[in-house]
C-alpha cells in the first residue's frame, strides 16, 4: 500500500464513523448534505486550479 492509500482508506474509515453516529442520532440525511456540500466545493476548487494550469501552460 502506497501512502495517499493508507490516507484514502483512513479517511473512509472516519467518514464511516461519522455516518454511523449521524444514523444513530437521527441526523443522517443533514450528514449527507453537508458531505454533498463539501465535494462540491473539492470539484469547484479542482476544476479552478485544472483549468489555471490549463491556462497558464505554454501550447
Amino acid at each position: 500500500m502506497t501512502g495517499w492509500q493508507i490516507i484514502g482508506a483512513g479517511i473512509a474509515g472516519y467518514l464511516l464513523l461519522l455516518a454511523r453516529s449521524a444514523w444513530k442520532q437521527g441526523e443522517f440525511r443533514q450528514f449527507l448534505r453537508s458531505l454533498a456540500i463539501v465535494a462540491i466545493l473539492c470539484g469547484a476548487i479542482a476544476g479552478i486550479v485544472a483549468a489555471v494550469i490549463l491556462l497558464d501552460s505554454p501550447p
